[in-house]
Order: structure tokens, then C-alpha cells, then sequence
């Protein structure tokens, strides 16, 4: 490795934005108009995600996370070739199998596991009661020492049981105090 520029990113990473690489994440309107690729970010981004190859990756953050870049130029070029009515058919029909529990508006209980990082960069493998409710879990979590949100559509999340009602197993003071945190009852 080459150093590392501050805290954000290594010296390889600041390279590769000088060459213009970059993380999907990044990569702007402007990045792609300058290139001839009128069509909304969002749907570009798809398609570096799920048409793109990349075998170049770079440490980012304080956790020396992997990060994966892609040679904007290269994606353009591809995109240009690319079948667009076909890509924008296949990138509004994609499934999102969490949206639809995501429509509920009544809450529910749940058995989910998630995941959480940790100070020292490692993820810690979380099971719990929660209660949902439209995107978010509700979760009593002991690590943390208190009650904490978790989007469900996360991608460190799954919701493994549904629950009619509160659960025996489910202690009747925690649903209590997850339910005034929700400001629901």
C-alpha cells in the first residue's frame, strides 16, 4: 500500500480520482455528461453496478474498507454500445423483495438478525425481537445499550419470523419501552 492521504482514503484512491476512477458512489451527473451519457444518475449507477466489471479496489475510511472503483470512461463507452430501452426495462422491474413489507403501515413483531460494526472495524452478528414498522425495526439492543433503528432494507438485515402478536419469549417491559420509542401504541 502507498500511504494513506488523511483519514478518508489511501494514496492509491487519490490516484485513482486523479485518473478518473472512481466508486460507483461517487460518480456524478457530470462525470458521465462529460462523456455524452445524458440519463439520470441513478439509472447509470445501475448499470456500472450490475454491467460493469472492475478488478481495482482501493482502501478507504479509518477501517480500511475495500472499496471497488470503476474507469468512468470505460462505463460510458460500454453504456453508449449498451441495448438502453432493454437496461431501463430491466432495471424498473427488478424486484425488491423488502419494499413490500416496507408499504405495511401497521406494526408488527419480528425475530430479525443484523450486524453491526464495530470501533475496532469487525462486524458483530446480532439476533433479537424487534417491532417493525414501515421501513424500520425497532430492537432493544444490549450492545449498544438502549433501543436503536435499523433500516429493513439494510444490507446487513433480514427479518427471519413475522409475529401476529408479541411473542411469550419477548420480555412484556422491552415491547413497552420499544413501543414508546416508536411514539405508537
Amino acid at each position: 500500500m502507498a500511504g494513506y492521504s488523511g483519514i478518508s482514503m489511501s494514496n492509491n484512491a487519490v490516484e485513482a480520482y486523479a485518473e478518473g476512477r472512481k466508486p460507483v458512489s461517487s460518480i456524478t451527473k457530470e462525470d458521465i455528461q462529460k462523456h455524452g451519457i445524458n440519463e439520470g444518475i441513478t439509472f447509470f449507477r445501475w448499470y456500472v453496478k450490475n454491467c460493469c466489471r472492475s478488478d481495482e479496489w482501493h482502501h478507504s475510511s479509518p477501517k480500511y474498507n475495500q472499496t471497488t472503483f470503476y474507469n468512468i470512461e470505460e462505463c460510458c463507452n460500454q453504456f453508449k454500445k449498451a441495448d438502453i430501452e432493454k437496461l431501463k426495462t430491466k432495471y424498473k422491474s427488478q424486484s425488491k423483495p423488502k419494499t413490500d413489507a416496507m408499504k405495511d403501515n401497521k406494526p408488527y413483531y419480528a425475530w430479525v438478525e443484523y450486524s453491526i460494526s464495530t470501533f475496532s472495524g469487525r462486524r458483530k452478528y446480532l439476533e433479537a425481537y424487534a417491532i417493525v414498522f414501515n421501513c424500520w425495526a425497532y430492537i432493544k439492543d444490549d450492545y449498544k445499550k438502549g433501543i436503536v433503528k435499523k433500516r429493513i432494507d439494510g444490507k446487513h438485515f433480514h427479518i427471519a419470523k413475522k409475529y401476529e402478536a408479541r411473542p411469550e419469549e419477548m420480555p412484556e417491559d422491552e415491547a413497552n419501552a420499544i413501543l414508546e420509542k416508536m411514539k405508537i401504541s
